[in-house]
């Protein structure tokens, strides 16, 4: 698919006419939390100060590879420690957008972790427990996360209910206009949450509800099948979004039953958007890719090329990112396509700047795009 420049220009209209229902659309997002060290690999020193890096996954993993056997020095050198997780992460997209969000999640306690102040001084925050801690290994063709874990046990259903109060958890569910539940792979006890959100969401609810697994490879396909039904069911109360990038929407696809599996282009992921959407009958999915997104939102159905970054400053993040300004463009009103531009659009921003856009930065983006000036990090 050619590069619609002046389809990139209508959008970049579209979203700064959007602002004023952006900024009236109220967001609820959970339920994670991680502090994120970014961290790269230093293929040569050269003194003290200056080094090489490792700036591709295949280069890490041949001198990994190579150690086999034997063994292996691989230098770190943490780049930077940011706030991490899906959820506070796609809050932070959605705060830039100009949404009203509250971030539900393992942000510290009884104190807010030093991390997740910048992110507590614009939204409400309800931390429920500590961060785990990411180990963001990134190279300029993806990003190797290992993750600490060992806080992640206390999200449960009834911690949430013990800090937060029943009442209140159902008053911000159903006075949101989208509630974003992330990270359902590693929140292993998000299976009770989902069911209890269902129970106290009434048929017919105006609140929507956005899901992103967030790459479920290490689940069992039970797992991956017991939450796919849970979406569903929640589908017939309300309407549900499903965001996934590429490895995830083919994970979903092989579990759906489905043969065809998602290529990077446009109309490939548009088409898995729509297949996998009718097969759950969901109100929507969001397929996003490096290179690409598509989506079929309610039947409406688009696919567009993003604005690809060879040598992204920041990934650790981005994918979240797109999530944020996509939803933030769809409670704003803007098409499905319009919605997507704004997504790809958010991430393009942050991978090249390392942080996060304002919905001004983001048209600013797409107008720069369409006109050809942009410059890759």
């Amino acid at each position: 698919m050619a590069l619609n420049k002046a389809e990139i220009g209508t959008a970049a209209a579209s979203l700064d006419s959007a602002a004023p229902r952006i900024h009236a659309a109220r967001f609820t997002i959970g339920f994670d939390g991680f502090v994120d060290e970014i961290i790269h690999a230093v293929d040569t020193r050269t003194n003290q100060r200056e080094f090489e890096r490792l700036h591709t996954i295949e280069k890490f993993s041949e001198r990994v590879r190579a150690a086999a056997g034997k063994s292996a020095n691989i230098e770190l050198v943490p780049m930077q420690v940011k706030a991490g997780g899906n959820g506070p992460l796609m809050s932070v997209a959605v705060l830039g957008m100009g949404g009203q969000v509250t971030c539900i999640g393992l942000l510290g306690f009884p104190a807010i972790h030093p991390v997740f102040a910048p992110l507590a001084e614009k939204a409400t925050v309800i931390s429920v427990g500590d961060p785990g801690h990411t180990d963001a290994l990134e190279f300029r063709d993806g990003k190797i996360m290992f993750g600490k874990l060992h806080t992640i046990k206390e999200l449960c259903w009834s911690r949430l209910i013990q800090v937060i109060g029943a009442d209140k958890f159902k008053a911000l569910l159903l006075g949101s206009d989208l509630v974003a539940c992330n990270n359902w792979t590693m929140l292993t006890e998000m299976s009770e949450i989902i069911d209890q959100i269902t129970a106290l969401t009434p048929p017919g609810a105006p609140v929507r509800f956005f899901f992103d697994l967030a790459d479920p490879e290490k689940r069992s396909r039970a797992d991956l099948e017991k939450v796919l039904g849970q979406i569903r069911t929640l589908n017939v109360k309300a309407r549900c979004l499903l965001g996934l990038n590429l490895s995830e929407a083919e994970q979903v696809s092989k579990v759906l039953g489905l043969k065809e599996m998602p290529e990077e282009n446009p109309a490939s992921v548009e088409a898995t958007a729509g297949r996998i959407a009718k097969s759950m009958g969901l109100h929507g999915v969001v397929v996003h890719a490096v290179k690409c997104a598509g989506a079929n939102i309610g039947g409406e159905s688009a696919g567009v090329e993003g604005p690809y970054c060879p040598n992204p400053k920041l990934s650790t993040g981005a994918g979240d990112h797109f999530n944020g300004g996509f939803v933030s463009g769809l409670m704003g009103g803007l098409s499905v396509r319009d919605a997507l531009y704004s997504g790809v659009g958010t991430s393009g921003f942050y991978v090249r700047n390392a942080r996060s856009p304002v919905l001004s930065d983001v048209s600013g983006f797409l107008r720069a795009w369409s006109a050809g000036t942009l410059s890759d990090a």
